[in-house]
């Protein structure tokens, strides 16, 4: 994943505790991607004019970037 990239990302609403409570994500949303840390794994996302920072486990490149 690289700067440019359109992503679509899931956001956490509740995390499950133990194997009775799973945990429980938003529907896929499509946004930009602005910056990776693979160290990290952490993806910043603009989405609707707001920075949202995601695990990379919750992202997955929707189209890629054009490269020169």
């Amino acid at each position: 994943m690289r700067a440019g990239d359109l992503v679509r990302f899931r956001e956490v609403l509740s995390h499950g505790v133990g194997i009775h409570q799973p945990t429980v994500y938003t529907n896929w949303k499509i946004g930009l991607l602005l910056e990776y840390t693979p160290w990290m794994k952490i993806a910043k996302i603009n989405y609707n004019g707001k920075i949202k920072s995601v695990r990379a486990n919750d992202v997955q490149i929707h189209k890629r970037a054009k490269r020169t």
